[in-house]
């Protein structure tokens, strides 16, 4: 079968490989579309985030066409999203209700985890499907199933935030997880949300997601935001989904007194923060990363029911063989979408 396998920094190759067989509990999954992420997209330029050898790719929807002896949560035929493991079930995170900050999950993610083959493939083999395979509800267009990963990662950052109906939300970063963040905070019952990013684009699409603002991250918009928050001095909660410590900074200027800053982007880079900033405003900075399996299937309902709206996430589809020139034209800005999704 057809891979794109990782080199190293900047060298991704298109190669034959063998069609994995099933083993005991195993699930081979045929992959329909595969999502290019933005932690693959961080990989590609930067060391030290995928190791050479990986096949990447852990955002895909496909049929399931073999199962190994034993399975019994999936069937031949099956519309499946593959996911992250999480769940071992033995650990202190899974036994205390925490499954998505699993200690073995990252490492076994398809796609992430050290010399795993993902779905920048023609199949993939889940090895955990009871934890890592979503049924795809019926009716659910393929199209609206693969944006579960993006879309999930900005849910969550909202279900783990102290947000509430009424209060007011700032998000720095309206890429496709700050997008989500909107999205699910209006859902929340966010009275205002400002949204700041530098891209025109990503601003219009925050109004489309249903931000009440949204601002280039300039001085004089930063001021104007603080008039917009100056009933309560700032925000209840800001969200930075922008993965670069500007937006941290801006999080951490806006946010009021005893408010939340919740960080979701990554970032490899070191950075600086003066905690005698911070600790006389006693704001709470808490970190998010991931979704849980059971939010996987809440997002699929609410999309199926309309509740959650998929337009505002753009995409482009293109054939596996150009994975590499996409994550390119991304980087260079001439990509200008929220996934683009490879056809295998």
């Amino acid at each position: 079968m057809k891979a794109i396998r990782y080199n190293g920094v900047r060298n991704m190759e298109l190669i034959e490989m063998e069609k994995p067989v099933p083993g005991p509990g195993q699930v081979l999954v045929k992959v329909l579309l595969c999502g290019i992420c933005g932690t693959d997209i961080h990989a590609y330029g930067n060391e030290g985030i995928l190791h050479p050898g990986t096949i990447p790719g852990h955002e895909s929807v496909g049929i399931v066409e073999e199962t190994g002896e034993g399975v019994t949560c999936v069937a031949v035929g099956d519309l499946v999203a593959v996911g992250p493991p999480g769940d071992c079930g033995q650990c202190y995170s899974c036994n205390t209700g925490h499954p998505n900050t699993c200690v073995h999950a990252f490492p076994n993610t398809l796609g992430i985890g050290p010399g795993t083959q993902g779905a920048y493939a023609e199949y993939v083999l889940s090895h955990f499907p009871q934890n890592e395979l979503f049924r795809i509800p019926e009716g659910m267009p393929l199209e609206q199933a693969v944006l579960f990963d993006l879309v999930g990662v900005g849910f969550h950052a909202v279900r783990r935030s102290e947000l509430r109906l009424g209060d007011t939300a700032v998000v720095f970063g309206c890429g496709s997880v700050g997008l989500s963040v909107v999205e699910s905070a209006k859902l929340a019952g966010a009275r205002i949300v400002i949204a700041f990013d530098k891209k025109p684009s990503c601003r219009e699409r925050a109004l489309e997601a249903g931000a009440d603002y949204a601002f280039d991250p300039t001085e004089e918009n930063l001021n104007r935001a603080k008039e917009l928050l100056a009933h309560q001095n700032g925000a209840h909660v800001c969200f930075e989904a922008a993965g670069n410590i500007h937006a941290l900074y801006g999080c951490i200027d806006l946010c009021m007194p005893n408010g939340q800053i919740m960080s979701i982007g990554s970032d490899a880079n070191p950075a600086q923060i003066r905690t005698a900033q911070m600790g006389p405003m006693e704001y709470d900075l808490k970190f998010s990363f991931t979704y849980t399996k059971e939010e996987i299937h809440q997002l699929f309902e609410m999309i199926r029911a309309g509740k959650f709206r998929t337009e505002v996430f753009t995409t482009y589809k293109a054939p596996l063989e150009q994975a590499e020139q996409m994550i390119i034209d991304q980087i260079q800005g001439k990509l200008d979408v929220a996934r683009v999704l490879l056809e295998p």
